[in-house]
């Protein structure tokens, strides 16, 4: 009975550290132990070294999610890019890689067939906490974007984000600025001034910022992909060449279009939306 009462602990924390099972049990000695034999019995999974998470009993799969366990690596870790965006309800692709930053190294490892990816330490700003799940932490929206463009591959490339963009909610314009300066990086300002200003009707980017951008950019040309070295066009305002099929669709939306648009804002605002992993699981 005493064992069962340490498992539904265990389950009420979903995933955790040996520091949070000592915390539990009373010893580091005695959490070892106990870890190890509820490992052998299924009652929980071992994720990485010193890290673990419950085991559900009537399916016999982790009580928990991705989201829960990137953010769980250690104290300072957050979720970033397009793991971001899917919890930000924006994700167009089924990943099964969640990108996570961190104050300190982590080795990438795999759990469950999830690939676990350090992408860095990161900038200090625009860390933020799930509204309905404060055990998933990651970066706001705003911080997402600048970040995406920052690594396209990270969100599986300039054109998936351009497509993320499309519905993405209105962006705050200060807080935009504000991790671009924390970047401080020519070239991001000349990547996120292109995407901003593409999507300046539906992000509700002002004028006055991509003014302040643009005098940034510097003055040497840069590509925003691979792609665009091969088949690239010059936009001569961002001193940047993309790929000519960016400029074969400008975006340009309708009344129509905005409204729905609209609609889609509101129901992510309301958390209305469903993550891929979620989809996953119907399926």
């Amino acid at each position: 009975m005493l064992k069962m009462k340490y498992y539904e602990d265990f389950l009420k924390l979903e995933v955790f550290s040996l520091e949070e099972a000592q915390k539990v049990v009373g010893s580091i000695g005695n959490a070892k132990v106990l870890l190890n034999s509820y490992v052998k019995k299924g009652l929980v999974k071992r994720v990485r070294r010193n890290l673990y998470c419950a085991v559900n009993l009537e399916h016999r799969d982790a009580a928990t999610n991705r989201y829960i366990i990137g953010s769980k690596i250690n104290k300072s870790a957050y979720l970033t890019h397009n793991t971001a965006f899917d919890v930000h309800g924006l994700s167009h692709q089924v990943n099964f890689v969640v990108y996570v930053a961190s104050a300190s190294k982590i080795s990438d490892f795999e759990f469950e067939g999830v690939l676990y990816k350090y992408v860095g330490k990161g900038i200090d700003e625009g860390v933020t906490f799930h509204r309905s799940n404060e055990k998933i932490k990651l970066t706001d929206i705003e911080r997402t974007v600048v970040d995406s463009i920052d690594r396209t591959d990270y969100c599986g490339g300039s054109h998936e984000l351009d497509e993320i963009l499309k519905i993405c909610p209105v962006l705050d314009n200060a807080k935009l600025l504000k991790y671009l300066e924390a970047h401080n990086k020519k070239v991001l300002y000349k990547k996120v001034g292109y995407f901003l200003e593409r999507h300046q009707q539906s992000l509700g980017i002002t004028n006055e910022l991509l003014s302040l951008l643009e005098k940034r950019t510097g003055n040497m040309k840069k590509y925003l992909s691979e792609e665009a070295r091969s088949d690239g066009v010059l936009i001569k305002r961002w001193g940047l060449i993309v790929p000519e099929s960016f400029e074969e669709h400008p975006i340009e939306l309708s009344p129509e279009e905005l409204e729905e648009l609209k609609k889609a804002r509101q129901e992510i605002a309301k958390g209305r939306f469903i993550t891929l992993e979620d989809l996953e699981r119907e399926l």
